[in-house]
């Protein structure tokens, strides 16, 4: 049997190399055409999502306040307080002297240089109607006693016999009862007339008081005190000069209880509620939750930093918001008459 032997000679195995791999070439437009089309589908979804599901509307921020007017002219004498200085419940904010209306003060002048004139022509009158009736008196009394002498004579006439002075006789004594009741009839109108004279003394010292008061109130030196804990947000006035009738002089806000008045289009009644949740935004970027507290009985027209221009006045819901946390409050009293917006979900979503 022959042997197997294995050949032992060196064998070369071909070796073929791969050829390289070629990298890919990034398609850039591609991307940035998708990018595009991401971002375009993105404002489209948001836009069609802000128009169908949230309710956005403006607001502003309001604080309790009191506007201090007068209702006649007067001149500041001194101011102790300035814009943005807080103030507390009994401060004296400034003094003040009362102008009035000029031609009230005029007559009040008038009345008090001439005072109670038409008393005192009442007074003459009556006193003429007094010597009058006192002359009427002394004439009757004359009258009186030329009857009595007469009635004498008649009486010893008729006692005497002679009857046909009778009628003479009674004649007299009607004419001397007349005469009596003539005379009673002037000292009791007398009597009335002293009386009438004597009230008209009282009434014109009071009406002298009064003019004399009315007269001292154009001099009189006032202080204004504050009627609440606020801050002082507007001085329209200063010292020396002249506040006219319901003209604001100073107005003070609270520091306490902010509101956001809220202008919702008439449309969305339908979704708003009181008691709904709000998401609100302030000049700052910043965000915070309030709630809808209750809604103004009528519309309103847009404010003017609301409304576009060259349109037709817009007229609005108003809603009252508050904050959710108290803790916001003070954050709230930093953006006072700023406008902010509001935001609600038109549906209450499960999520």
């Amino acid at each position: 049997m022959k042997q197997f032997k294995l050949r032992e000679e060196k064998t070369f195995v071909k070796i073929l190399k791969e050829p390289p791999t070629l990298k890919q070439k990034v398609n850039w437009s591609r991307r940035f055409y998708l990018l595009i089309f991401i971002f375009v589908a993105f404002l489209f979804t948001k836009r069609v999502y802000m128009a169908n599901m949230i309710i956005i509307a403006n607001g502003q921020l309001e604080l309790p306040k009191q506007t201090v007017k007068f209702p006649n002219d007067i001149k500041v004498l001194n101011l102790n307080v300035s814009t943005g200085q807080e103030v507390c419940e009994g401060d004296t904010l400034f003094a003040f002297k009362n102008m009035g209306d000029q031609l009230d003060q005029a007559r009040v002048t008038m009345r008090t240089s001439n005072p109670n004139e038409w008393i005192l022509r009442e007074q003459l009158a009556l006193r003429k109607k007094i010597e009058l009736s006192e002359l009427l008196i002394e004439q009757k009394n004359k009258n009186l006693n030329y009857f009595d002498e007469i009635i004498l004579k008649k009486e010893s006439l008729l006692l005497g016999g002679i009857h046909e002075e009778y009628n003479q006789y009674s004649n007299m004594l009607d004419k001397k009862a007349k005469l009596i009741s003539e005379i009673d009839y002037h000292k009791h109108e007398i009597e009335i007339l002293k009386k009438h004279i004597a009230q008209l003394y009282v009434q014109k010292k009071l009406y002298s008081d009064i003019n004399i008061g009315e007269l001292g109130i154009y001099d009189e030196v006032q202080y204004f005190i504050s009627p609440l804990d606020g801050v002082i947000s507007d001085v329209f006035y200063e010292a020396n000069e002249i506040c006219y009738k319901k003209e604001e002089m100073i107005t003070i806000h609270q520091l306490t209880n902010a509101t956001i008045n809220t202008f919702f289009d008439p449309e969305e009644i339908r979704y708003l509620e009181i008691g709904d949740m709000v998401d609100i935004e302030f000049p700052d970027k910043s965000q915070t939750k309030g709630v809808i507290s209750k809604f103004f009985v009528s519309t309103y027209a847009l404010p003017s930093e609301f409304q576009k221009k060259y349109e037709p006045t817009e007229r609005n819901i108003v809603a009252e918001v508050l904050p959710v946390n108290k803790v916001d409050e003070q954050t709230w009293n930093s953006f006072y008459k700023m406008d902010v917006i509001i935001e609600k979900s038109r549906y209450e979503l499960p999520f």
